[in-house]
């Protein structure tokens, strides 16, 4: 309900004579203050309607900030400036980008780095779904989950305090240096953690597996283990295959990209 609607409502009650705030309000539901607030102005012979006010009118109306919102829901990727131009092709009073940009953040919407994601097709989504069904019950206590990651050095944007009135000068490596980490947990712990700087090729693996994987995991797991790893090519490959047949490793089939489901993922 409205002000004017509340207002309407009061004056109606008082001019059939119900007077007593606490009636009128237990049956419209008005709070009290409310209620004697109008009754003093109605004493006083007041309107209770608002009167208008003087200043400059809004630089943005409804019909805008409408047009705004079918914009963005339909162009996530649209810049303010394509949005200026988007509102001046159907309104002569469009506003300026900086009220665009504040009728954005007031409707809810804030620009931000997407985070990249794999495109699942629907055959991918159906096989990872049946993937989990079958893996509801799994016992994963003696599985080594596995994965490798690669860091580049000085990439990030670094910020300088500085009173000079040029950008300062970072001076950085032309091509910066890149290191590759691989490792491994489990319910009983860790594989030794490796780091290396050469291309991570099917030997390098092998290698990896068998100096960080095999001594560790047969010390926690004397009875077995299962070796977890994704789908990267250099896993896949027919010198890894043998080598892994060679010693008798059990691989648990993963579904394509499906790095969500991989707990190291966390860290």
């Amino acid at each position: 309900m409205s002000q004017l609607e509340q207002r309407k409502k009061i004056k109606i009650f008082i001019d059939a004579g119900i007077t007593s705030a606490k009636e009128i309000s237990a049956k419209t539901g008005i709070p009290l203050r409310t209620i004697f607030r109008i009754k003093s102005i109605l004493r006083e012979g007041k309107s209770i309607t608002h009167k208008s006010v003087s200043g400059r009118p809004k630089a943005i109306t409804y019909s805008h900030k409408q047009s705004i919102i079918r914009t963005l829901n339909s162009h996530s990727k649209i810049s303010i400036r394509s949005v200026h131009a988007n509102l001046s092709s159907k309104y002569t009073d469009a506003p300026s980008t900086s009220t665009i940009y504040r009728a954005t953040r007031a409707c809810g919407f804030n620009f931000k780095q997407p985070v990249m994601g794999p495109f699942i097709t629907p055959l991918i989504a159906k096989n990872r779904v049946e993937w989990c069904k079958d893996h509801v019950n799994y016992c994963w206590e003696n599985v080594f989950f596995t994965d490798e990651c690669s860091i580049w050095l000085n990439r990030g944007s670094v910020g300088m305090w500085t009173r000079a009135k040029e950008n300062p000068i970072l001076k950085v490596q032309r091509h910066t240096p890149k290191l590759h980490v691989w490792g491994g947990i489990s319910s009983m712990g860790t594989t030794i953690l490796k780091i290396f700087t050469s291309n991570f090729v099917s030997k390098l693996y092998i290698d990896t597996l068998n100096e960080c994987l095999i001594r560790t995991a047969d010390v926690y797991y004397p009875e077995g283990w299962i070796l977890q790893e994704n789908n990267s090519p250099i896993h896949k490959s027919k010198l890894s295959k043998e080598w892994k047949d060679s010693e008798n490793i059990l691989v648990l089939d993963w579904p394509a990209y499906s790095p969500d489901l991989n707990p190291i993922e966390n860290i």
